[in-house]
């Protein structure tokens, strides 16, 4: 519930068209209960049990944000839950474009650069290494790239995967077919790829895994097919090849737990604050509900009134009470007159459910009251009119009455800010509500079962 007035109002207003469109609706409490309490809480002479977990409900409004929370967990290969995974990629799925975007393309130019370091290492090779770097790989390369903001989250990072174990195949290749001198040493741009792909493109753990992987593999099988290499110098490049793909791989998973840690942190504490907000909001409503009837309560229309009687415009109110209750609950008993004051508070919200700046609320007891923004008196003794049948039609059986009357009916008092008096210029809500409260004696001291509206002499309106 806003703490703005106006705000206030109109959300009071909403809870009180909920209640009539919930016939149904389960009684709503707010109880704070210690741990020695025995889950129970005595009202009105009724003994209502507490389930513990309907107030932990009350106190988040969302158990969905559970669930949330506790989906905000890495597995071993540092994945998002799907629906964790879905809010990441919304919030930085375009930073993530275009960071690969630009990383790839330094790659791909950093890879050309190997062929002015080819001609020395490889001469034998010189134009296959040329044509194998820039007529194949680069315009692939180029091509993965232009798709990186085409596709989805998924696939973008499989494109990048597929780019890099790509990228590993022409220096491996070139590798294992020079016969130069100086060739062993080209084993550095199969190194640099594999560098590149876990630390600079900072692929996915997964997908780093399989790189790495696949570039141990190939290379493994490459260093050790080659032709014409010193044994020694065989397993120094087995080991510079191991400790290359080990490294990377483990500076790729510090960074991807960092980065995935960082970002669920921040989440949760997103969440919880909202989840706060949430439980201090659902705790504000609950404050300005009636836990009997759902209509919004005394505190509520005090709030609505001085929102609306701020504005200068004219208010009416409808000052509402059930004829004869105590007798009802006497005859009864008070279960029957808790069903009683639902079922009058179900038909008073129902039926001025229609109605623009207009909100119906419970006052105390057994008295409704119902106030109209920019309304005049005409139009408020309508509304009283057409309450006093409504409720009235409802059929409610009261034994206890001793007039003519043998069914619940209501009494209605009704007052109007306009014409404006000396005491509306002092205080208008006072002035209001007294004036409906006279209203609403006169109505009970003329035979009940009808509205009257307050206007010296008053004038008396019949609905039956």
């Amino acid at each position: 519930m806003p703490d703005n007035p106006e705000s206030a109002c109109a959300h009071a207003r909403i809870q009180a068209c909920g209640a009539s469109s919930a016939f149904n609706k389960k009684l709503r409490m707010i109880v704070a209960l210690s741990e020695s309490d025995a889950g129970r809480l005595h009202r009105s002479g009724a003994v209502i049990p507490i389930v513990r977990s309907e107030i932990l409900n009350l106190m988040d409004p969302t158990p969905a944000n559970r669930e949330t929370i506790d989906a905000t967990h890495l597995d071993p290969l540092l994945r998002f839950s799907p629906s964790v995974a879905e809010q990441y990629e919304d919030e930085h799925g375009r930073r993530r474009e275009a960071d690969l975007r630009r990383n790839a393309l330094v790659g791909i130019c950093i890879f050309n650069i190997y062929n002015v370091t080819g001609s020395f290492l490889m001469p034998d090779i010189t134009a296959l290494a040329i044509a194998v770097r820039l007529l194949f790989f680069t315009p692939v390369a180029l091509l993965l790239v232009w798709s990186i903001g085409r596709v989805g989250a998924v696939w973008r990072e499989r494109l990048m995967l597929t780019g890099m174990t790509g990228a590993i195949v022409p220096p491996v290749m070139l590798f294992w077919l020079t016969q130069s001198p100086l060739g062993a040493y080209s084993v550095a741009e199969i190194l640099l790829a594999v560098l590149f792909g876990n630390i600079v493109l900072t692929l996915r753990f997964t997908h780093a895994i399989i790189m790495t992987a696949i570039s141990f593999v190939v290379g493994l099988l490459a260093i050790i097919t080659k032709v014409g290499l010193e044994d020694g110098l065989r397993l120094a490049l087995l080991l510079q090849l191991a400790t290359a793909c080990g490294c990377s791989l483990y500076a790729n998973h510090q960074t991807e737990a960092r980065r995935c840690r960082d970002y669920l942190v921040g989440l949760r504490v997103r969440m919880l604050r909202d989840m706060a907000e949430q439980a201090r909001q659902r705790f504000q409503d609950l404050s300005q509900t009636d836990a009997l009837t759902g209509l919004p309560n005394r505190r509520a229309l005090d709030l609505c009134l001085d929102a609306w009687l701020s504005n200068g415009g004219s208010v009416a109110m409808l000052m509402i009470d059930i004829d004869h209750f105590k007798r009802f609950n006497d005859s009864l008993g008070h279960p029957e007159g808790d069903i009683c004051l639902r079922r009058v508070a179900e038909t008073l919200a129902a039926s001025t459910f229609a109605r623009e700046d207009c909100l119906c609320a419970r006052y105390g007891g057994e008295e409704f009251a119902v106030v109209l923004k920019e309304a005049g008196r005409a139009e408020a003794a309508r509304l009283a009119d057409d309450l006093v049948r409504a409720v009235a039609a409802l059929g409610l059986r009261h034994p206890g009455r001793r007039d003519m009357y043998r069914i619940v009916t209501a009494s209605i008092g009704v007052a109007s800010t306009e014409p404006a008096g000396a005491g509306f210029r002092e205080d208008p809500k006072a002035a209001l509500v007294t004036m409906a409260d006279r209203a609403l004696y006169m109505a009970k001291q003329g035979g009940r079962n009808r509205a009257v509206v307050y206007d010296p002499p008053p004038v008396v309106s019949l609905a039956g």
